[in-house]
């Protein structure tokens, strides 16, 4: 979906609208192990408002996301209820190639051509952001044996863990031993 900015009247736009999961779809990655599905199509309520020197975006975004456990890899319900409040600002097209360091507030705004809102770039964007970068089932997720694979949340695992010697071990007696002084 797309708005022109032109077309905003000075009283703003409200846009109340659903995303199914073919719309969704266009922004996941097919080659994503941890692909998301929506199990409802999602809710859109967005206020788009003119203000003197950029565009603010308000309302909320709701519904029910199916994706994996990164530890655990089954398949779970995510709720989303996410917040929107976006400012766009009208990109300047003299942009120089000088680094320049961001101020904290500087991450409050986006930038767009000034002259079409691409509404579904913007949603896509907010469900990503609200992804934790590890998500989980669970805090308490106990992951997969690194043996033989079986869902530790499910099932104790029957591999009886052998424990290996690692490479560290050596490192355990460290500070239990006193160096030994006569062999200098």
């Amino acid at each position: 979906m797309r708005i022109r900015v032109d077309e905003i009247p000075e009283s703003g736009r409200i846009l109340r609208f659903h995303w199914d999961q073919s719309r969704f779809s266009h922004f996941l990655s097919p080659e994503d192990p941890f692909q998301m599905e929506l199990l409802h199509p999602l809710n859109v309520n967005l206020e788009v408002r003119k203000e003197v020197d950029h565009i603010r975006i308000t309302g909320t975004i709701e519904g029910i996301l199916r994706t994996g456990c990164h530890r655990c890899l089954a398949t779970f319900a995510r709720p989303l209820n996410e917040t929107v409040d976006i400012y766009l600002m009208e990109e300047k097209g003299d942009l120089s190639e000088d680094e320049i360091e961001l101020e904290t507030e500087d991450l409050d705004y986006e930038f767009f051509d000034g002259e079409v809102i691409e509404i579904d770039q913007l949603v896509a964007e907010q469900i990503f952001l609200s992804l934790p970068f590890k998500v989980l089932c669970s805090d308490d997720c106990r992951g997969l044996c690194p043996r033989c694979g079986a869902n530790l949340n499910e099932e104790s695992c029957g591999c009886g863990r052998i424990s290996r010697d690692s490479p560290f071990s050596v490192l355990k007696g460290i500070g239990t031993h006193p160096p030994d002084t006569e062999d200098r």
